[in-house]
């Protein structure tokens, strides 16, 4: 019996009930694709970790090194269970050439290796340990779309040639916003390359832990031992975090439209019942006056939603399982497929029963306003349609704010993520052009001689000079720790601070978000660093955000100048903004790495971008659809619950073009109010929700760069665009309304 009343349900009311399975399975998909691709993402990352060997600390050093004190300071460490040294060969990216493509305009710290003889080992796309052959290198596999890149393609070491063989996964070096990328080569290439080219040879001194020890302990243990550290420190769970970011960006943005597509169902559904429920006060009275109790009553509604539940859930779990594909392949490309499939599964389904576990939950609630009626209240037609109307249009424009809220929230990040400027919340200066001296030994020459060409260059506009040095310092419970310093004048291309100013004295000094946090020192506190073999106190004057060199960086005006230069940076402004590709490689033959900043912005934060517009598109197609949905069926509700004073206004002489121009306002007004409320609410508040990802990451005091044109023109098209169609739909019907139905006494 129930179920013949189910099918009669449906058959009268086909667009709530199609309504209602769409609510079900957008919800379901949704949150059901966001578990799948975390799951994933994290599982695939851990495998590729734990197949690589990651080190559990890793110190880059450019310089010499005593093997003898570093075989001492394991010796007499037991929580070190083993410990290598991996050569590292920069390479000038002007000499490299990758296919037909020069890596000059590269951002990247690109050079040679070996494999790995214990630990740190780079996969093929196997996640297997490659054989490499003299006259082969197997090259990073984020280089392959973005040089559109085979196998048995050349790459050009100045005058030598390799053989593409294949593509590695670098599990500590995967993402592009870890600054260098290896290259894997034969032994005796690397040999021979090394002796006939110009290149700086660095060492990654790297360590394996027992279960259980403080890489934090070890950080200061290495340091107080005063152990080569002229370079950044590394470890385990930063190379995690950093694999991560660029897709757990996306799934941060798909989590967010997932919870307001929940939001909406919620309030969709609670609507569409209470409707509904109206509709049949009569027949529910009756049934009430026939003596069925209220639980057979709630259980006959209750049965026809988990009926929709489960086809929702059916419907959403596949279409999740097919989205997953195109959403997914970025990450298969970096770090492999996860052997899990199983548990992919499992986090499919629970995501899916605790989303219509929610929404059953929700429809259960309505659904007991129907116990407090009683039998004359639900028998009587007191109707109170303006209340019920003024409801549906308070909905209707929350609908249209959610909708805004999914198509605005990603468009903004993906904008402010490529803005140029959005280096400044990383740690680096907004400028023109970005110039690197590293891979020098005569890195101070280099840096003077390319600052006294800038300062006589007319088409400079204005330029700074930042020289990285490794400084320890000492902590109030006597423990040190190696910081990575940058001196110069930071006034010039100042980076966004989020507590505080950055240093304009000598005594002061600037710490990144998680150096701060690390250190637990905070603005106006004392930190002693180590200059020369004196204890000098400086005054933490800011904290800043940054994601460069592990996250963990410092800025001040000066230290001492007898302390060796890692690297040098300088920015330059130049008239008008102009970039020129000659004016470039005049400066790259000085010996620098020469780049444009919005290159910059596009090689570092690429593979996160391409994510972030997937997610956007994916995001303004389940938008448009959910306005047109809500918007046509509210419509086609409001026509039908009207039909009666519909046809009394036809008999009094209005025609049917008239009245729909006035249903067509009706629906237009909550809709443009709530674009233009969404609009509103999404540049205020989403800022704040993308800026809890970012914070994690060390990003801190994260702001929007508005795309104008994107708001004011671009989102209101593509939401008006559909609801007008939605609207024009859903009152056709006022058309086929006649105008004797109101004396015939139709409702």
């Amino acid at each position: 019996m129930i179920i013949k009343l189910i099918r009669n349900d449906i058959k009268q009311n086909k667009l709530a009930a199609a309504a209602t399975v769409f609510f079900m399975a957008a919800s379901a998909m949704l949150l059901s694709l966001t578990a799948m691709l975390a799951f994933n993402l994290l599982g695939a990352i851990d495998g590729l970790m734990e197949q690589a060997k990651v080190p559990d600390y890793m110190q880059m050093h450019a310089g010499e090194i005593n093997v003898s004190e570093l075989s001492d300071f394991v010796k007499a460490h037991r929580e070190i269970s083993e410990w290598q040294l991996c050569r590292f060969l920069n390479l000038d990216n002007s000499r490299i050439t990758l296919g037909d493509r020069s890596l000059a305009d590269s951002t990247q710290d690109n050079g040679l290796c070996v494999q790995g003889e214990r630990f740190d080992y780079l996969l093929d796309m196997e996640n297997k340990r490659p054989e490499v052959f003299p006259g082969e290198v197997y090259v990073p596999v984020c280089y392959r779309n973005q040089y559109h890149l085979s196998v048995g393609d050349t790459m050009e070491i100045g005058n030598s040639r390799l053989r593409i063989a294949g593509f590695l996964r670098d599990a500590q070096m995967n993402s592009m916003m870890a600054s260098s990328k290896r290259f894997l080569v034969h032994p005796v290439d690397y040999e021979a390359i090394k002796s006939g080219e110009k290149s700086q040879e660095e060492y990654l001194i790297e360590f394996l832990m027992q279960s259980g020890a403080d890489t934090g302990l070890l950080d200061a243990a290495y340091a107080a031992a005063g152990l080569p550290a002229n370079g950044p420190a590394i470890t385990r769970p930063l190379v995690r975090m950093m694999n991560a970011l660029s897709d757990g960006t996306m799934i941060f943005v798909m989590f967010l439209l997932s919870i307001i597509i929940l939001l909406i169902s919620m309030l969709c559904l609670r609507f569409l019942l209470l409707l509904q429920m109206e509709r049949d006060q009569k027949e529910v009275g009756m049934l009430k006056a026939l003596g069925v109790g209220k639980r057979e009553i709630r259980q006959l509604y209750f049965a026809k939603y988990v009926l929709f539940s489960g086809c929702g859930a059916l419907i959403g779990l596949l279409a999740s399982f097919l989205l997953k594909v195109p959403l997914a392949r970025q990450l298969q490309e970096l770090y492999g497929v996860m052997d899990g499939g199983f548990g992919t599964a499992a986090m499919a389904i629970l995501a899916v029963l605790f989303v219509e576990g929610i929404l059953l939950f929700t429809i259960r609630c309505a659904l007991k306003k129907t116990e407090k009626l009683s039998v004359l209240e639900v028998l009587s037609f007191a109707a109170q349609e303006k209340q019920a109307e003024k409801g549906q249009s308070v909905l209707t424009g929350m609908v249209a704010v959610a909708c805004t809220l999914l198509i605005l929230i990603p468009q903004n990040l993906y904008a402010t993520m490529s803005d140029p400027a959005f280096v400044t919340y990383m740690g680096i200066g907004n400028s023109d052009i970005r110039m690197d001296v590293r891979q020098n030994e005569k890195i101070d020459a280099v840096t003077e001689q390319m600052a006294e060409a800038l300062r006589q260059d007319r088409q400079v506009k204005r330029y700074a000079v930042l020289q990285t040095r490794t400084c320890p310092a000492l902590l109030a419970d006597g423990k040190t720790v190696n910081l990575i310093v940058e001196t110069g004048d930071h006034s010039i291309f100042p980076v966004s601070c989020s507590e505080g100013r950055l240093p304009k004295r000598p005594a002061e000094i600037a710490l990144s978000v998680m150096n701060a946090k690390e250190l637990g020192v905070t603005v106006g506190d004392s930190l002693e660093l180590i200059v020369d073999g004196i204890e000098v106190a400086y005054t933490v004057c800011g904290i800043y955000p940054d994601i460069t060199n592990g996250g963990k960086t410092a800025k001040a005006y000066s230290v001492g100048e007898d302390m060796p230069v890692q690297w040098s940076v300088l920015y330059v402004s130049l008239e008008g903004g102009m970039v020129e590709e000659s004016w470039m490689e005049q400066y790259r033959r000085m010996g620098a790495d020469v780049t444009d900043l919005a290159d910059y912005v596009r090689d570092t934060y690429g593979q996160t971008l391409g994510q972030l517009r997937l997610a956007a598109g994916v995001a303004t197609g389940i938008a448009v659809m959910v306005m047109i949905v809500v918007v046509m069926l509210f419509m086609r509700l409001l026509v039908e619950k009207n039909r009666r004073i519909i046809s009394l206004h036809k008999a009094i002489g209005f025609t049917g073009r008239d009245l729909k121009r006035i249903w067509l306002i009706k629906g237009l007004v909550p809709v443009t109010a709530g674009i233009c409320a969404g609009l509103a609410g999404g540049n205020l508040f989403g800022e704040e929700l993308c800026g809890m990802a970012l914070r994690s990451f060390g990003a801190d005091g994260f702001r929007f760069v508005v795309d104008w044109e994107q708001i004011l023109v671009r989102i209101p098209v593509i939401l008006l665009g559909p609801a007008l169609m939605a609207i024009l739909a859903g009152i056709a019907e006022i058309g086929q309304i006649g105008a004797c139905e109101c004396c015939m006494g139709k409702e």
